[in-house]
């Protein structure tokens, strides 16, 4: 459901279907329900892995959530036409093809 759900939000922008899959595996939530952190940085969240120390307070400024799949899927637009594919360099390789 979510591949499918970013996907049809990143049509237009397929290296960002590539970013979530390398990112997250297209998870924005844990089994239990909580959102999806990261492994070698927990302030990575949800389906992009947004990370908070960095972005939550401009986030939270235009009134997008990053902790919903929507609003993750929706700052992650902004970060892409602001900054393109930047903000994922630390996982260039596996999503660089």
């Amino acid at each position: 459901e979510v591949e499918k759900l970013v996907r049809e939000e990143f049509f237009d922008i397929p290296v960002l279907i590539e970013i979530a899959r390398c990112e997250s595996q297209y998870r924005q939530f844990n089994p239990d329900g909580s959102v999806l952190r990261g492994i070698i940085n927990p302030l990575d969240v949800g389906v992009m892995q947004v990370n908070e120390h960095y972005h939550l307070e401009a986030s939270e400024h235009l009134n997008i959530d990053i902790y919903t799949l929507k609003g993750n899927m929706d700052y992650s637009r902004v970060l892409y036409e602001q900054s393109g594919t930047t903000p994922w360099n630390a996982s260039k390789e596996c999503w660089l093809v």
